[in-house]
């Protein structure tokens, strides 16, 4: 199919043999995802983007400015209240102190440097959760990956692999516990059947804190 046109900088199409409808959403990147069924033609596609440019403006006016962190900032991580503080004559790298991050190296790398803890936090964090959860229930899994995935916060594969958006170490610890039950609970019952539920709500109780919360802000991550 040739390229369509839309106003978006980035659009991504995908076929889908089992969709039977034209299906469309803006990611957090800005990515505009126009799902298509098996025989959507070109001009059936072009359509449906341009009755829809002002949903998809809309969209992407909510989308959230990028993230550039400053010294004096203050910063959620894994549930605790940090201020940053960067002095790039500091010797460790990052690390957090009587409730502040200090962070070393030059002013340009500020925000990555942070970025880079955070998800080595959050992996820490999810690794030593999801074992606990996983021998609760008598599972066990391979391995933890952190993803940037922007159409869910968590997967289980058929491997026994545990996915996670690393953006989750921003959320309320209670949101992230929630995921990790989701998917160490897909460890027994890869599917969301009664089953499944009754597991996830032995491994907690606030699974209806955390997908409110999700959908109220979940978009902030």
């Amino acid at each position: 199919m040739k390229p369509l046109s839309c106003q978006a900088k980035n659009i991504l199409v995908r076929r889908n043999r089992l969709s039977r409808y034209l299906r469309l959403r803006v990611d957090r990147k800005g990515r505009v995802v126009l799902s298509l069924p098996l025989f959507c033609t070109r001009r059936q596609a072009q359509s449906f983007l341009d009755e829809h440019q002002e949903w998809i403006a809309d969209q992407l006016n909510r989308l959230p400015s990028p993230t550039r962190w400053q010294n004096g900032d203050t910063i959620r991580i894994l549930g605790q209240d940090l201020t940053i503080r960067h002095d790039p004559t500091l010797r460790r790298g990052v690390f957090i102190r009587d409730n502040t991050l200090f962070v070393s190296g030059e002013v340009d790398f500020l925000t990555r440097r942070i970025t880079d803890f955070v998800k080595r936090q959050t992996r820490a964090y999810i690794t030593t959760k999801a074992r606990d959860l996983a021998a609760e229930i008598g599972v066990s899994f391979r391995d933890i990956h952190l993803k940037d995935t922007t159409s869910r916060w968590g997967s289980c594969s058929a491997k026994g692999n545990l996915n996670f958006c690393w953006r989750l170490g921003f959320a309320p610890l209670f949101v992230l516990d929630y995921i990790i039950a989701h998917e160490v609970a897909h460890l027994q019952e890869m599917n969301h059947s009664d089953r499944f539920w009754r597991v996830v709500a032995r491994l907690t109780d606030r699974r209806a804190d955390a997908e409110i919360w999700l959908r109220r802000h979940g978009r902030e991550l």
